[in-house]
């Protein structure tokens, strides 16, 4: 009989179809296989005994960057085959999923190092096992010709590789070599270098003599500098106006990294995946690079060089250590092509790397970050996106999710499938918006989506809610931490009833107050906020957020203690007698100011007392520096209780006061805090369980990026029994909104507040 196998998942850009027939020619099978937009199309004619063997042995053996969702099979007209073989690309109905960008393999990365090879120091080497995806596709299916490749026509050797089955650059769509492929050339100084390898090692002669550099790389453009030259560091630091926020390294091969820090098997399998991300690590040892990388901590990003220009730009620096950050002015998208690097960047360097491979979709660098129970992902980018989360609805509408304002993503929603977007950024400037409309339409094409209703945030000022107004008529809205909660039930298929700790910096809620301290409830389709931490007043609106001495004189003006700290206050320096009349008189006569909850106002503001430190120079800075301070060691805690519903501070504010005025040490003070923080939430956990019988923990917003809280509340809720659940796929923080928005709406949930 003739059959029909129909297979969806990542299986385009993975050398899957050439698996296919490998496969098939193993088992003695005639027949076709197919890309469509809707996946991999196989005919095979067999019994149904040799199908369902077929069948079995693409689960267990399928390429290891493909992802199969499904498998279907019919049965359908017979059909003649000579013998198994691969056909020409076809558009059909349908979703296929897109493979994310892939980071170099071992094979590729050994080839490029061998001068036998004919593709040795070539810097656009790959394979069906590696290489660019996501950011040169510009249509499905999946071929050459709808890539940015389509302006390289293979040579003869390519060709004979591409078409060798046997060959594991068998059906590589951006297949290339130095005779057919993509070029690097540097400007420096206005000078250009067209010779390839003299042009890599004019720049990595700048990297080492201390100068700044703009790389193109995979999804935009790097600026880079020798880590190990402070000069060069706080140069860097100066042009980027980022006084303390960290840097990330990236290194040649693990070596570099263990021979000073012990890393365990699954930081070590992170650093090496096929994602490649940055992974923020402890590095309690000497550091072998400037401490300016990170002034604050001893927590540092590292990635291996992921392309193999990175690579091969190794082979030629005396430094084993580069800072390689995003290619970008303060808040503006990265650069991903010549015009915009050199008009963007100039400020930063007159030495470019460009290259000729165009980049369609631009893409920055992922981050994770090490946990006790393995990693939370921090911004979900190259090698992540856009990899689809599975939501099983009986809605065959078509859904676009918009997402929130700050570290903005969006989302696609079609055929149980929901595709977030790459990380793209705060929405404060016209640069970023114009990004955030290019990824929008990239998208809605690359999946064929027509999106017919969309979700936006409560808050219809934001920039992304704006954005929905302008093109929809069906429009439906979702509060912003509940929201946070419903991403982190679906990204982990939550199907029981659940508890949410959502603590975050700020989101609308439906009292026009300003949320962030929230506890939630799901029952069924009905989500409901049980306790939140006690409202205050936050002055001066979103200036707060930049000054976090000015929520800091709120909650001491509050209880009753901003005259005892009157003096600690003005000479430390955190503020001003004018600052601090000003904070009184607005909530005294409740101007410019709003009621908040929030958890991330708290931390920072008890950021600011403990640091003596008066403003963010990024967003979470302050609160981020206080957890850099914990002492392991310390168990202590300050009290928090409960009262109507309310997570109440007046306590913790007397004991804090105290302790400050005493001179107590920063990292006991900090310590406390924090165990405080994770106490009061297990305590209302079991309280929870007790009253509704929940075991489900969801933990989310932007305040669970702080990597001692989440540990420790993590730890005490599964030592009680509880079943946690944490981001791993999307981010806890706002890229993570638009996910819950379209999850919220396809299981019709309904919300409600005390």
């Amino acid at each position: 009989m003739t059959w029909q196998i129909s297979i969806q998942g990542i299986v385009q850009g993975v050398g899957f179809r050439p698996f296919i027939k490998n496969l098939a020619d193993k088992l003695n099978l005639k027949g076709s296989v197919i890309n469509s937009t809707q996946g991999v199309i196989i005919d095979v004619v067999c019994s149904k005994d040799s199908l369902l063997d077929f069948i079995e042995h693409i689960y267990k053996t399928a390429p290891v960057l493909s992802h199969i969702t499904n498998i279907d099979y019919i049965e359908k007209e017979d059909i003649y085959y000579q013998d198994f073989s691969i056909k020409f690309s076809e558009v059909t109905q349908g979703i296929t999923l897109v493979s994310p960008d892939i980071a170099i393999c071992d094979d590729c990365k050994d080839e490029i190092l061998d001068h036998k090879e004919r593709r040795y120091l070539y810097p656009f080497t790959n394979c069906t096992n590696c290489g660019p995806r996501y950011s040169i596709i510009q249509k499905l299916p999946y071929d050459r010709h709808n890539t940015v490749m389509h302006s390289f026509p293979m040579c003869d050797n390519c060709a004979n590789e591409y078409t060798n089955q046997s060959d594991r650059r068998f059906h590589a769509e951006p297949i290339a070599c130095d005779i057919c492929g993509p070029k690097v050339w540097a400007k420096v100084n206005n000078k250009i270098i067209n010779n390839q390898l003299g042009a890599i090692k004019e720049v990595a002669y700048h990297i080492d003599n201390g100068e700044i550099v703009a790389i193109k790389g995979l999804g935009g453009y790097h600026l880079i500098c020798d880590a190990t030259n402070d000069n060069a560091v706080m140069r860097l630091r100066s042009l980027k106006n980022r006084q303390v926020k960290p840097f990330a390294i990236m290194v040649e091969n693990l070596l570099s990294i263990t021979s000073y820090i012990k890393l365990n098997k699954d930081l070590q399998m992170l650093l090496k995946s096929p994602q490649s991300p940055i992974v923020i690590c402890n590095w309690d040892s000497q550091k072998p690079f400037s401490s300016s990388v990170n002034p604050s901590s001893n927590k540092i990003g590292i990635m291996l060089a992921y392309t193999p220009l990175h690579i091969i730009l190794f082979q030629y620096l005396k430094t084993k250590y580069i800072i390689a950050t995003s290619g970008n002015k303060k808040d503006e998208p990265i650069a991903k092509d010549e015009s915009e690097a050199e008009q963007n960047l100039s400020n930063f360097t007159n030495i470019f790397l460009h290259h000729n491979r165009d980049i369609y979709t631009r893409i920055d660098d992922s981050v994770l970050s090490a946990t006790n129970f393995g990693y939370t992902i921090l911004r979900r980018a190259r090698g992540f996106a856009p990899f689809p989360v599975n939501i099983d609805s009986n809605k065959r509408d078509m859904v676009f999710a918009c997402g929130a304002n700050l570290k903005s993503s969006m989302a696609f929603y079609r055929d149980n499938f929901a595709f977030l977007s790459q990380y793209i950024g705060d929405l404060d400037n016209i640069e970023t918006e114009t990004m955030y409309e290019e990824i929008y339409h990239n998208m809605q094409n690359l999946f064929n989506i027509t999106p017919t209703i969309a979700i936006r945030d409560y808050h219809s000022q934001y920039r992304s809610s704006i954005f929905v107004e302008n093109k929809f008529h069906d429009i439906q809205e979702v509060q912003h931490h509940v929201a946070h909660f419903m991403s982190c039930i679906a990204e982990n298929n939550v199907l029981d009833n659940a508890i949410g700790i959502v603590l975050d910096g700020f989101g609308l809620g439906l009292d026009n107050k300003a949320w962030g301290g929230e506890v939630f409830i799901k029952q069924n389709t009905q989500v409901l906020r049980q306790y939140h931490l006690e409202n205050y007043i936050q002055p001066g609106l979103d200036s707060a957020t930049k000054h976090p001495v000015r929520m800091a004189i709120s909650y001491l003006y509050s209880n009753n203690l901003l005259d005892i700290m009157h003096n600690y206050l003005i000479n430390n320096n955190i503020t001003t007698d004018k600052e601090i009349s000003l904070i009184k008189l607005a909530i005294t006569n409740k101007l410019n100011i709003i009621e908040t909850s929030s958890a991330g106002r708290l931390f920072e503001a008890v950021g600011s007392l403990v640091l003596k430190k008066h403003s963010n120079e990024f967003e979470g800075d302050l609160a981020i520096m206080l957890e850099n301070i914990i002492d392991h060691s310390i168990t202590d805690k300050y009290d928090f209780f409960i009262e109507n519903n309310q997570i109440i501070l007046s306590r913790f504010f007397h004991q804090l006061v105290n302790d400050l005025l005493d001179n107590q040490d920063k990292a006991t003070i900090a310590t406390k805090f924090h165990n405080g923080i994770v106490d009061i939430f297990t305590n209302i956990c079991i309280l929870l369980r007790d009253e509704y019988n929940i075991n489900n923990i969801c933990l989310s917003g932007g305040v669970m990026q702080n990597i001692y809280s989440l540990n420790n509340l993590y730890n005490n809720l599964t030592s009680h029994g509880f079943q946690v659940y944490t981001h791993k796929r999307v981010p806890a923080n706002d890229g993570g909104i638009a996910l819950g928005q379209i999850y919220y709406y396809l299981k019709d949930i309904t919300f409600s507040y005390k």
